[in-house]
């Protein structure tokens, strides 16, 4: 079984800079895992600005951390999915390399980020046809090349459309309107049609979405389109301190931390967005520098 001083499950964003400062601070011995094939989780597909100091988008930001982490040898493990960390304190993974295995860290550090709300979000009635899908969903098929996720398309909510304008901008689509309890200032930008204090009621199709009802309480109307994107918001990503009975945070659904970022176990932490949904990369990089400060001095 491989030890580790520091195994950190996660390689976004938190993950990356928590190894980065404790390779600088002199912990030498670390592991970070990684579900995806490669690291930098939401970074990757950020064309937005993540920052409240400088204009910076997420991509350029990935580029810089990429370039100081190589430079560290830290030991990482792609496509590599934790199962749970189990009562020895051991965490076990899978992949399709190693197999099953369970790995000893003197701490561990849980980033795992977050999760979009998705279908499971959406309380309605009608037919569940293709067609309904989060920002994510449809961001991932904009950066494919000559491919776009309807041409017809309702967004319903108002939760993270910064993560998807310009993709939007540089497609010829048909956005036909934002049902929303309450518009954002950038909402007018991708549309006009804002349908304000209302809510989808109905989604009909057979293979693919055809059209919604939306109600505002007192008049129902259908709207045709083939395309509705959830603009739900984000939930922090709490499965596996679940798995691993870690006391959940029930407001942000990640697991619980005190001001040191110690969870309900002893030498387990936590950190990022897998804790709450932050605003900016430097309330990330602060949490990270934090945190390894505290694991080196106690």
């Amino acid at each position: 079984m491989s030890s580790y001083d520091l195994i950190i499950i996660g390689g976004g964003a938190a993950g990356m800079l928590c190894a980065i400062e404790g390779k600088k601070k002199g912990i030498e011995n670390i592991l970070v895992i990684e579900k995806n094939p490669s690291l930098g989780g939401a970074l990757t597909l950020g064309n937005y600005n993540i920052s409240t100091t400088k204009n910076i988008t997420g991509k350029e930001y990935l580029k810089d951390l990429l370039d100081k982490y190589s430079k560290l040898n830290i030991d990482t493990y792609f496509n590599t999915m934790v199962i749970n960390i189990n009562n020895d304190g051991k965490v076990v993974c899978l992949s399709p390399d190693r197999g099953m295995e369970e790995l000893s860290g003197k701490n561990i550090i849980l980033t795992n980020g977050a999760k979009e709300k998705g279908k499971n979000a959406l309380d309605v009635s009608g037919d569940r046809c293709a067609g309904v899908m989060t920002v994510l969903n449809a961001k991932n098929i904009l950066n494919l090349e000559g491919v776009v996720p309807g041409k017809d398309i309702i967004i319903y909510g108002t939760e993270n459309l910064h993560m998807i304008m310009k993709d939007l901008e540089a497609h010829d689509l048909n956005i036909k309107g934002i049902v929303c309890e309450r518009p954002r200032s950038e909402s007018t930008k991708i549309t006009n049609n804002i349908y304000e204090k209302s809510h989808i009621t109905s989604i009909s199709g057979v293979d693919r979405v055809k059209s919604i009802k939306i109600s505002n309480g007192v008049n129902e109307k259908e709207i045709t389109c083939d395309t509705v994107i959830l603009a739900l918001g984000m939930l922090s990503d709490g499965l596996v301190a679940f798995r691993s009975n870690i006391t959940l945070n029930p407001e942000t659904t990640g697991p619980k931390v005190d001001n040191n970022f110690e969870t309900s176990r002893k030498n387990i932490f936590a950190c990022g967005n897998g804790i709450y949904i932050h605003d900016s990369i430097e309330e990330i990089e602060d949490e990270a520098n934090k945190l390894i400060h505290y694991i080196i001095t106690g």
